[in-house]
């Protein structure tokens, strides 16, 4: 039998850990399981990718001239007040700003449209000959950010295409939602039902997608996150009465980077961390804030000057997914908000207090029996932040050895999965007479190459 080659497919390597620790474990455990299998990634920056994983590596979306990585998103500056000038008054005229809407859009997408389907002809051409596309974890399925012609359209293009290049597909651990239109929803269901395998990680991203029309022929495919199988060896330092304590701060509901912002809610959650991390500091414990997507410095800043005049912890920003792991064991309990956050916290069984800005993370907590240590978002309040911290901290012997046995489990769960998706690639993919054939292997080698 050839050698198989596998297509890992993600919004992967666009500076965001909890992201690039997907394809990471799914790479790792595939290898083991298909010694002799090749690996092609398609992810938002290949050049990226290649530098990360050493591998052949393709854009899932055009790239402008010069666009090699993700740009680090910056506070917005406030300017001082000034006089309007004719572009304001222009602006204030309904008709007119909708004149102009209406002509940027027009000329926008002629400029787009050449280049979608040369990227679409491209991409089809890079495909041919990949065995079986594996869209790894993360969020695929979902509109919140950039609408419907993002996450969504593009999903449903590259099935498609691997469709038409007679591959077979398989959605491993997906996250779904928040999902805006039902426009969207629909559609990524539709996507869904053209798969050769479904999991979810979750118990809502499947009810989620069963609402758009998705009836899941397996409802037991729900599979842990994948990044609860990243491979690692270290092991917690010793404990001592002076605590290590990582703050994950998250820029969430921020004007520089979040779809919908609430300013007084992500006051209140910065002052919330200001207040916490200034009550360890001033106990005398070693506290650090950490991120795990580069726009969390943001955020870091804000809550470092609401310190002030005490001197505030340092912010780390690992610089690969093994660091991050590394940071992460190093600390007694971790106060996480982005998801992955808590997951690399269950995965190394460090006691975890997660503030819960989406229902995920908070599932992924009561999964693991941490439910008492999840706040909402919308609840967290200094008082209560400094509360939940001091319940984690007299209970945390407890919760390691429930997380050792927590992360046992879920480890062999995905095992079993990560069988069924290698046993994907050792029977041919089904034909369909309305799909051109596939290349021949000389000819798949040498476009792949």
């Amino acid at each position: 039998m050839k050698a198989p080659v596998i297509g890992v497919w993600g919004h992967y390597a666009d500076a965001n850990l909890g992201d690039d620790a997907c394809p990471t474990a799914l790479l790792h455990h595939l290898k083991r399981r298909i010694p002799n299998a090749r690996f092609v990634l398609f992810c938002r920056f290949p050049e990226v990718a290649r530098g990360i994983w050493e591998l052949p590596a393709y854009p899932v979306r055009p790239l402008s001239r010069g666009e090699n990585g993700p740009r680090e998103p910056s506070a917005p500056q406030t300017s001082a007040a000034s006089s309007p000038t004719w572009r304001t008054r222009a602006r204030a005229i309904p008709l007119l700003r909708a004149v102009v809407h209406v002509a940027r859009r027009i000329v926008g997408l002629g400029r787009a449209l050449p280049a979608e389907l040369r990227f679409v002809w491209q991409s089809y051409h890079r495909l041919r000959g990949i065995d079986l596309l594996v869209i790894a974890g993360s969020n695929p399925l979902f509109d919140f950010f950039g609408g419907f012609w993002a996450y969504p359209y593009r999903t449903w293009l590259w099935v498609l295409l691997a469709r038409l290049c007679g591959a077979r597909v398989a959605f491993v651990s997906v996250g779904a939602g928040p999902i805006v239109s039902a426009r969207s929803g629909r559609l990524l269901a539709r996507v869904l039902r053209t798969a050769d395998y479904v999991s979810f990680r979750d118990e809502c991203s499947r009810r989620l997608m069963r609402e758009y029309g998705f009836a899941d022929p397996a409802p037991d495919r729900v599979c842990p996150d994948l990044a609860h199988s990243l491979p690692f060896d270290g092991h917690p330092s010793a404990r001592t009465e002076r605590l290590r304590v990582g703050i994950n701060p998250m820029i969430v509901h921020h004007r520089a980077f979040w779809p919908v912002t609430d300013g007084q809610l992500q006051r209140r959650y910065i002052e919330s961390l200001a207040a916490l991390a200034t009550a360890l500091v001033t106990a005398g414990h070693d506290v650090f804030f950490y991120g795990t997507q580069t726009g969390d410095q943001v955020t870091a800043q804000e809550t470092q000057a609401a310190m002030r005049p005490l001197q505030a912890p340092a912010f780390v920003m690992p610089a690969s997914v093994y660091q991050l792991l590394e940071l992460c064991a190093s600390a007694d309990l971790l106060v996480t908000t982005r998801f992955h956050g808590a997951v690399f916290g269950l995965r190394l069984a460090r006691p975890t207090l997660a503030i819960c800005y989406q229902a995920k993370t908070r599932e992924v907590l009561e999964a693991a029996g941490q439910g008492a240590h999840a706040i909402d978002f919308e609840q967290v309040s200094a008082e209560r932040l400094i509360a939940a911290f001091a319940h984690l901290r007299a209970e945390r012997h407890s919760v390691e050895m429930k997380l050792r046995q927590h992360a046992r489990e879920l480890h062999a769960r995905l095992d079993r999965q990560y069988e069924q998706v290698a046993a994907l690639v050792q029977r041919p993919a089904p034909r369909d007479a309305r799909f051109p054939s596939r290349p021949r292997e000389a000819d798949a080698a040498r476009r792949l190459a």
